[in-house]
Formats: structure tokens, sequence, C-alpha cells
């Protein structure tokens, strides 16, 4: 059975005046930043101790160049699952595709996010 970590928000530690609505913000972002983090990324992280997916080594741009940061893409579906979560609503399904389409090019499809033609498990 898998085990669930305890939610830890640092903001909480820090701003123990946090109002609730930020609170709420804040723990929305960090489940949404989870979600993000599942999400089987090409490259590597920059550090392996890192708690999130990014930033990460080994992405290019389509012009050739080394991104060095977390792409503003990263950020918009992040901002987006949180808003949802935030709200306690039901995703906007074609929305959050959307965004995910977006960001499909950094996505390593290899990793077992897409059943290939050629698996085993696929029946004709």
């Amino acid at each position: 059975m898998r085990e669930f970590k305890r939610l830890q928000i640092p903001a909480l530690t820090r701003e123990p005046n946090m109002s609730c609505s930020e609170i709420v913000a804040e723990a929305a972002f960090a489940l949404a930043s989870g979600i993000i983090n599942t999400i089987p990324f090409v490259g590597s992280k920059l550090d392996e101790q890192q708690a999130q997916a990014w930033p990460r080594s080994g992405i290019f741009t389509d012009d050739g160049v080394e991104m060095t940061g977390t792409p503003p893409e990263i950020f918009e579906l992040c901002e987006l699952l949180a808003s949802y979560i935030e709200k306690g609503s039901s995703f906007d399904v074609f929305e959050v595709f959307h965004k995910i389409a977006r960001i499909d090019r950094l996505i390593d499809w290899r990793q077992g996010a897409l059943l290939s033609p050629e698996s085993e498990n696929t029946r004709h």
C-alpha cells in the first residue's frame, strides 16, 4: 500500500499569522506542484536532492539553447491546477489538456505516460 506523506506547507511555519485564504492558496499550490511532479519530464533534475521536478538539465529550446530555469508553461499549469483545487471545483478537462499540450515537448512519453502500439498489453 502506498504511503501518503503529510502535506508540508513551509509558509505556515514561517508566517503563523497567515489568513485562512492565504493558507488555502498555499496548500492548493503545494498540491498542484505535487501533481506536476508526477509528470515524467525529459532531462534530469539539476540536483537529485531537489524536491520539485523543476528546474531540470538536458532540455533545450527550439533554438538549441539549454533551458536554465522553469519554463513559464509549468508555472501556468501549476497556477491553473491550484485555482481549481483552491475553489474545490472539478477540473475543466479541456482547459487542463490545453495547458498540458503546451508542455508536450517537455514530457518524456517513453516513461509509461503513453501506451505504445508495441506494448504487450495492447489487444487487437
